[in-house]
């Protein structure tokens, strides 16, 4: 089973949704660069949710974000990109400490720890922040 053939869009941007707007905030930064990148894009006057925006910037305009970390903002922890997406949610599917996130994101029983660990995958392909 791979992750690109049951993952669908809706549940990949509630993950992003629920992991920027709470799961993760005590790990990730994104920097300026990097959010106007996001807003060029996909301006505010077509996505007023920033969280919304960077899925579609890294979903559907193939950007890739960097991310830092919150407690040292010019150290880079690693990339949002859809060319790494599936590869790292195959993983993910393989880690056996950590997939109980996946399948409660794909329950839809999924909550703001579930999505942050699948955004730490997202992001530097393990889970880093526990």
């Amino acid at each position: 089973m791979k992750a690109r053939e049951i993952i669908t869009r809706e549940i990949l941007e509630n993950i992003f949704v629920t992991a920027i707007e709470g799961g993760s905030n005590y790990w990730y930064f994104i920097n300026e660069e990097n959010h106007e990148k996001i807003r060029r894009a996909v301006p505010s006057e077509k996505e007023q949710c920033f969280s919304v925006a960077l899925f579609r910037a890294v979903y559907d305009e193939a950007l890739d974000i960097d991310v830092h970390d919150i407690e040292d903002t010019e150290e880079k922890i690693g990339t949002l990109s859809i060319r790494s997406m599936f590869e790292r949610l195959d993983n993910l599917f393989k880690d056996e400490g950590y997939r109980w996130a996946l399948f409660a994101e794909l329950d839809e029983e999924g909550d703001a720890i579930s999505s942050d660990v699948v955004f730490q995958y997202l992001t530097m392909g393990e889970v880093v922040y526990a």
